[in-house]
């Protein structure tokens, strides 16, 4: 058994996910009891942080554990906040991160690799973010 809590400070952002994110972005990973199944950890936005559009084949849960941040879908964006929980569906477009104003961190399960897709249409995620 292992326990872990959620640190705004501790992790990086991977090398290999720079490219698509926008803005100060941190994993903090946690050891996952899954063998051939989903990883987890943390995101840790900055204010203004977020990811580029992108589907998950398999879906991803995100549970928003601090601050206050967006999650776009193809009906708009949301606001979350702690104790939200949000089931992305399989192949769902979408985008999320901190509010402008606010850092966020959520807990995400999701598998990797070739799971998710980056090459999406764009949809909102570039219009009028910054400007409240």
């Amino acid at each position: 058994m292992e326990f872990d809590r959620a640190d705004a400070a501790k992790g990086e952002l991977p090398e290999a996910f720079r490219p698509h994110f926008q803005g100060a972005a941190r994993f903090q990973q946690l050891t996952s009891p899954f063998p051939e199944g989903p990883n987890v950890f943390f995101v840790h936005f900055e204010a203004g942080g977020r990811t580029r559009p992108h589907v998950h084949h398999t879906g991803q849960v995100l549970h928003i554990v601090a601050g206050e941040g967006v999650v776009a879908d193809g009906s708009g964006r949301h606001v979350v906040g702690p104790g939200d929980v949000v089931t992305v569906m399989p192949d769902e477009w979408h985008w999320h991160g901190g509010s402008p104003s606010s850092p966020m961190s959520h807990l995400t399960v999701q598998f990797g690799g070739d799971d998710v897709s980056w090459d999406v249409d764009e949809g909102d995620w570039a219009s009028g973010y910054g400007a409240g």
